[in-house]
């Protein structure tokens, strides 16, 4: 056998052992350490994986809310609508983690809507539009703050020249005022005041 020819299988048996070593590192990585494959993997543009990754450290953390937190940023930064609802979702159901990691973010309240508005969003996108009326009436909680969920929904269905949509959020605003108009501080009052009346010139315009 030609010296060539040696070396040549020799050079060609230790790139085929570094890459099953790196291939075994990688696999070893995502199952043992997947809060660390979220960011290598957002870090490579890969925001798919890294929602995954993230939902998983999720998961084996014991329900840490950063990482479900996480997982929910990544979506709504790539616009992926099902993961924001599914991932987010999740992040609000445990009211009194998503409530703490939402005041250490914003103490105004506004991390909270924020993230209340991008789940209902989504769904609206999703082509799941009354379900993200009925989210957004529900994550209210009988008050109107700013950038609140209907707000969000409202204003993409005007943006898309949806009128029935349109018309349920003017429903869902014009009962919350019957229902809970007393209760309401002056700001969220007004802020609905005006809503309901710059949807109704809206819808009649």
């Amino acid at each position: 056998m030609r010296v060539d020819k040696v070396i040549a299988r020799a050079a060609l048996s230790t790139v085929a052992a570094i890459l099953i070593l790196c291939a075994m590192m990688i696999a070893t990585l995502c199952l043992a350490f997947p809060q660390t494959m979220m960011k290598l993997t957002y870090d490579l543009g890969l925001d798919g994986a890294s929602v995954k990754f993230a939902s998983t450290a999720y998961e084996r953390s014991g329900n840490n809310v950063y990482y479900i937190a996480y997982a929910t940023e990544v979506a709504i930064g790539a616009d992926d609508y099902e993961h924001v609802v599914s991932c987010g979702k999740a992040f609000v159901a445990d009211e009194a983690a998503f409530k703490a990691y939402a005041t250490e973010r914003n103490a105004d309240g506004a991390y909270e809507q924020y993230i209340y508005g991008k789940i209902c969003v989504a769904q609206y996108r999703l082509g799941e539009k009354e379900t993200a009326l009925l989210d957004a009436k529900t994550y209210l909680g009988g008050k109107f703050p700013q950038n609140n969920a209907v707000i969000a929904v409202l204003l993409e269905a005007i943006k898309t020249g949806d009128k029935p949509t349109a018309t349920a959020a003017l429903q869902t605003m014009q009962t919350l005022k019957t229902e809970q108009g007393a209760a309401l501080s002056s700001d969220d009052a007004k802020r609905l005041d005006d809503l309901i009346k710059a949807t109704g010139e809206w819808l009649n315009g």
